[in-house]
């Protein structure tokens, strides 16, 4: 086992193709977007590789962020079942060591043998969604509410509008505005506006992304950051963004279109996912390890 390094992309690459086919993972990332994160990484700390024969078959990289929880890390294994919970181990016991206070595992369903052994406990399901791009739902706007996208909401709002609006919800970790937007296309970036004082109510991000190997009609439009502050909830500005992110997503060359959602969410927002078209297509696990 040795530091993984920036030169070891390709070959990493082609191990989470392996895992997303044997249905350990969800997806092989984005590679723009992987270069993207990674940008800042530090490898010799926060990674390692298990090599056979000129080959990557494990490896692991420890991602972490502040959250009003302390901080959390999210442990990205990947390799068969011994080599991935060796490898666990070391992220997970990584964390500890550098003072976080929640490390994270998420693993396809029922594929969590074996974690206990590094102090990890299953703590909730999570789900991704999907449907078909045909039979859009009908956008009917809220009343009240007008809806507006990156090309208008000036800089600085979004970074504000997601921390409020997710601050309440499981494991929230603030955001920075790069991060949330970024290089984004701004159009679908959507944020709902009250009429009257023309102040944020709602907030949903659209990507177009393209994954290697995966079943999914490509490119796939990814919904997230599906949130409304608190004071406007349930009102239907969820359904309204979703359904409009939907349309452009499609009219930007999206086959398909994923979400990803709490399988414990206590406001069940997969409840109105499915009145939407989605149906559950994957399940992962939820392992965390907490400390002091």
């Amino acid at each position: 086992m040795r530091a993984g390094t920036a030169e070891d992309l390709p070959r990493l690459m082609e191990l989470w193709r392996q895992e997303v086919a044997a249905g350990r993972q969800d997806m092989v990332p984005n590679e723009h977007n992987l270069h993207r994160m990674l940008a800042r990484f530090d490898w010799e700390a926060k990674s390692r590789v298990v090599e056979e024969g000129g080959r990557i078959v494990g490896s692991v990289l420890v991602m972490s962020r502040p959250s009003p929880d302390g901080t959390l890390t999210n442990v990205y294994a990947a390799g068969e079942p011994p080599v991935f919970r060796r490898l666990v181990e070391w992220g997970v016991g990584l964390s500890r060591a550098a003072g976080a206070s929640v490390a994270q595992v998420f693993v396809g369903k029922g594929l969590g043998d074996g974690l206990e052994s590094a102090g990890l406990k299953l703590v909730r399901p999570w789900w991704r969604m999907d449907r078909a791009m045909d039979d859009l739902p009908t956008i009917a706007p809220v009343p009240g509410y007008d809806l507006a996208d990156a090309t208008t909401v000036p800089p600085g709002s979004w970074e504000d509008m997601f921390n409020r609006t997710f601050a309440d919800h499981w494991r929230f970790a603030p955001r920075g505005e790069g991060e949330i937007v970024g290089d984004r296309a701004p159009g679908l970036c959507l944020m709902a506006i009250t009429r009257a004082r023309r102040s944020p109510a709602g907030i949903t991000i659209g990507e177009v992304e393209s994954y290697d190997g995966d079943p999914r009609p490509q490119p796939v439009g990814l919904i997230s950051s599906v949130g409304t502050l608190p004071e406007h909830r349930r009102r239907g500005l969820a359904t309204w963004l979703v359904a409009e992110v939907l349309a452009r997503l499609r009219d930007a060359g999206a086959r398909s279109a994923s979400l990803y959602v709490d399988g414990m969410s206590p406001v069940m927002a997969y409840d109105v996912y499915r009145k939407m078209g989605f149906q559950v297509a994957r399940e992962a696990e939820v392992w965390e390890a907490t400390w002091p």
